[in-house]
């Protein structure tokens, strides 16, 4: 971001903002997006993220960030979309499927992002704070005070970024769901969950990485790379089996046992996820985005789409439309 698009940010103005007990909530205008926050306690805060502008308030000016001098576990988890963050200066992208974790001796607007899309959650825990506040998040904060994060081998220093578990994955959509609804009780259990399973999900990487040396992670992040980023191509396990002198089977466990995700289960997420996107915000036909994500046929799209989200394409765009 540069000096006038911060400047923007900072500058833009709400189109509405509303404050009830420790909720609050900011509409942005002309339809760009939504911010909502719950603070339960002095030690926990929640912000749910629907961004369809890069430019966005600044969130310490308003009161939906909150900071201090004591210890701090933060995580960023990208839902849809994407963004880049900004810890301590150092700037990097998040990608949908992908969370932030960083440990944080101190929050004092050392932490910032921005994007043009973006779905997602932060939470922030008060690690000094957060057992005194209530002795259900006794645990919790044991878990994230006994957390090893993977060594600067495979992750950066300033934020660590990982690609989070489908368990991770059902926990943000129910925690999501919980905030729109301001069902707090259930936003504090489904914290704690998601929290729990970002904390086996960096375990399982610190696992793959005692097993597995640098060539094993590399295939690894070669089908990670080619899946996400180029979905609309007819990828198979052979492909990487063959490219690099392996079995399918060789080549899945070790994405597997990398990503959490069998081969095919994350190509069909991504497409799916990618398909969903096409049909809500734009008006590209159901045939295009058919090959847009590298199905052949419109049949088979259409079989794997009701399977993912429980209904067909249209169906499925004529419900985002009337929201």
């Amino acid at each position: 971001m540069n000096a006038k698009e911060k400047t923007q940010a900072k500058n833009l103005t709400p189109e509405r903002i509303e404050s009830e007990g420790e909720h609050l909530e900011i509409v942005l205008p002309n339809g760009s997006g939504r911010i909502t926050a719950f603070h339960p306690f002095k030690s926990l805060q929640i912000i749910c993220y629907d961004l369809r502008s890069r430019d966005i308030p600044d969130l310490w000016e308003l009161g939906f960030r909150r900071g201090g001098n004591s210890k701090y576990f933060r995580t960023l988890v990208c839902r849809k979309g994407s963004c880049e963050f900004s810890v301590n200066g150092v700037t990097k992208p998040l990608r949908f499927g992908q969370a932030m974790i960083d440990h944080a001796e101190k929050d004092n607007q050392s932490f910032s992002f921005s994007a043009d899309t973006f779905t997602g959650i932060e939470i922030k825990i008060c690690i000094d704070e957060i057992t005194k506040d209530n002795i259900l998040f006794k645990m919790l904060g044991y878990a994230i005070q006994g957390m090893t994060l993977p060594t600067k081998a495979i992750f950066e220093s300033n934020g660590y970024i990982i690609q989070y578990s489908r368990d991770t994955e059902q926990a943000l959509d129910k925690i999501m769901l919980a905030c729109s609804k301001r069902e707090d009780i259930m936003v504090l259990a489904h914290t704690i969950e998601i929290v729990y399973y970002l904390c086996k999900d960096i375990e399982r990487l610190n696992n793959s990485q005692r097993n597995y040396d640098d060539k094993q992670q590399l295939i690894a992040d070669d089908i990670y790379t080619s899946l996400t980023y180029d979905f609309g191509s007819k990828w198979t396990a052979r492909f990487f089996a063959e490219k690099y002198g392996l079995s399918d089977t060789t080549v899945k466990k070790y994405f597997k046992n990398a990503y959490g995700y069998g081969f095919k289960e994350y190509q069909t997420k991504i497409r799916m996820e990618q398909a969903e996107a096409m049909l809500r915000s734009t008006d590209l036909s159901v045939c295009k985005i058919t090959e847009l994500t590298g199905y052949s046929k419109q049949t088979k799209f259409t079989i794997a789409f009701k399977n993912y989200f429980g209904t067909t394409p249209l169906k499925y765009r004529g419900l985002t439309r009337t929201q």
